[in-house]
């Protein structure tokens, strides 16, 4: 019996130390393997270009190799709080309500991405070449912050936003140790919480 409870306790000292290895020296080995589940995604910078056309949409996998976790837009979020006025002589709020209801509040959400390197059959698969991964992620995060506002649509839940810009990059990146993968997060306001995005 106590041999039992032995072998239970060296398996969780296991467990507990593995899960440290990964989160402080990068061996997300949990990350890679599901790699395989992750989607590509849409991108629109908005407005028009010099002469008055919108910007072509761009795909997230033949134009960087970027694939994302998911994109976690919601539904609904929380709504505004309208106008109100306290009065100390009686109860409550007098609460001003427009005649379209209450609107809708902004949000932020943060999304994993991942660049795979894309070589051999699998350039023809994808569309593109990725030779270093380090390259194509700079590369699609000067794209973020140059861009501004943009529209942004998930291929998976078919979800997609307007208004939606960069708020912060993660500091810290994962890659698979042959740097095959390169994972990191990224934050976004969406500004525009209702309009539907299609593509």
């Amino acid at each position: 019996m106590q041999k039992k409870y032995i072998l239970v306790y060296l398996f969780c000292i296991f467990v507990c130390l593995f899960q440290i290895y990964s989160y402080f020296c990068g061996g997300n080995i949990f990350r890679i393997t599901q790699m395989a589940d992750w989607q590509n995604f849409y991108l629109q910078k908005m407005g028009s270009d010099g002469q008055g056309n919108p910007y072509d949409w761009q795909e997230s996998v033949a134009t960087w190799g970027i694939f994302c976790k998911e994109i976690p837009f919601k539904i609904m979020d929380k709504v505004k709080e309208p106008a109100k006025r306290s009065w100390y002589d009686e109860h409550g709020d007098d609460e001003y309500i427009p005649s379209e209801g209450l609107y809708v509040d902004s949000y932020s959400m943060k999304v994993e991405f991942g660049c795979k390197l894309i070589t051999g059959d699998d350039a023809n698969v994808y569309g593109i070449t990725v030779d270093d991964v380090r390259v194509n992620v700079g590369n699609f995060l000067e794209w973020l912050r140059s861009a501004g506002m943009m529209k942004m649509y998930s291929s998976y839940t078919r979800i997609g936003r307007q208004n939606v810009r960069l708020v912060s990059i993660n500091d810290k990146a994962w890659n698979s140790g042959d740097g095959e993968w390169l994972i990191f997060e990224v934050e976004f306001k969406v500004c525009d919480p209702v309009t539907d995005v299609s593509i």
